[in-house]
């Protein structure tokens, strides 16, 4: 099949999303072409001349102009959207629906309000890891923890984060643009206890800190953060990218609880979830002091991530149900 990918239009991890998906299509025998949302009409067009795609996939679809939405419901070729930040930002992702022949969202709640808005084909599709990049290995002192939180600083974040360094005497680790600010504050009192990498680091390095970890910390974004565009309320129910990305590296992670976990993984055997934090502080003191369980977990969570959790295995889901 020749398929026209057009791309975020996001730097970042969406960088490496796209070329990940570029060549697992690639890998299953497609013919992907990749653009950006701004030069889009020109891959358009290739369809006059000698290439003709016979798939238009969008990845996110927010920076995408109305002339080239209006040009990909005209054009009479298939299209399809990736939505890979529900529910966060359905302000912007509703009016998109009506433009696409099949939507597939990283979230069921988001799934279940698109259907409920009159959408004949949406699809449920988590984003997918990369397991040679995501791998075990052996880090360096650097990259070591006992507890790493990989992400930027949500109000739920700082609040468990603020209880960890109240109540243990752990070895935090938080990597994320903007813990700065919070790291500040917490010096004086918690400086042997917590340690700062205030950047985005790109998925290699985010590797690095998952194998150095003895707990990952998965705590999701909330839906109603400050900085969403969700005036719907939607609650997300699925997990995120990072739960993929962290049992790949078979790193032992707790999450919150999301009830879309045990569509993913089995609960306890492969990944850890809590409720609150009083089931937090207990688990993680279970886990700190029983090793060989932390790692029976780490390791059942990466051989189900190699059994269904790859790029190539979402790449193919997708494309089953658009040539359904």
């Amino acid at each position: 099949m020749n398929i026209l990918l057009i791309t975020s239009g996001f730097q970042g991890v969406y960088s490496f999303f796209e070329q990940r998906i570029t060549e697992a299509l690639q890998k299953a025998g497609h013919h992907c072409r990749a653009v950006q949302p701004g030069s889009v009409l020109n891959g358009l067009k290739l369809k006059q001349h000698s290439w003709q795609p016979e798939l238009i996939l969008l990845i996110g679809g927010l920076k995408v102009a109305q002339p080239v939405l209006e040009f990909i419901r005209q054009s009479g070729v298939k299209s399809a959207v990736w939505m890979t930040e529900d529910p966060y930002y359905m302000d912007w992702t509703i009016p998109l629906i009506a433009y696409f022949d099949y939507m597939f969202t990283i979230d069921q709640a988001a799934l279940e309000h698109y259907r409920a808005l009159g959408h004949p084909r949406v699809y449920h599709l988590p984003l997918g890891t990369d397991p040679n990049l995501f791998h075990p290995a052996v880090v360096s002192e650097e990259y070591t923890s006992d507890l790493c939180l990989v992400g930027v600083p949500y109000s739920n974040r700082i609040e468990l984060i603020e209880a960890l360094l109240a109540g243990t005497a752990y070895r935090i680790q938080l990597v994320g643009r903007g813990w700065g600010r919070y790291y500040h504050e917490w010096k004086h009192n918690a400086k042997r206890y917590v340690e700062l990498v205030n950047a985005w680091v790109p998925p290699e390095t985010a590797a690095n800190y998952y194998n150095g970890a003895k707990i990952v910390l998965n705590i999701h974004r909330p839906s109603a953060e400050k900085y969403n565009r969700n005036r719907a309320g939607i609650i997300a129910t699925s997990i995120n990218n990072r739960t993929f990305d962290a049992a790949s590296c078979e790193a032992f992670q707790l999450t919150d609880y999301k009830s879309g976990l045990r569509q993913q993984f089995e609960e306890g055997t492969q990944v850890v979830s809590y409720q609150d934090k009083h089931d937090l502080l207990q688990k993680i003191h279970y886990y700190m002091a029983h090793d060989d369980e932390r790692k029976r977990i780490a390791e059942a969570a990466r051989q189900q991530v190699l059994a269904a959790h790859t790029f190539e295995h979402r790449l193919h889901d997708l494309l089953m149900n658009v040539q359904a």
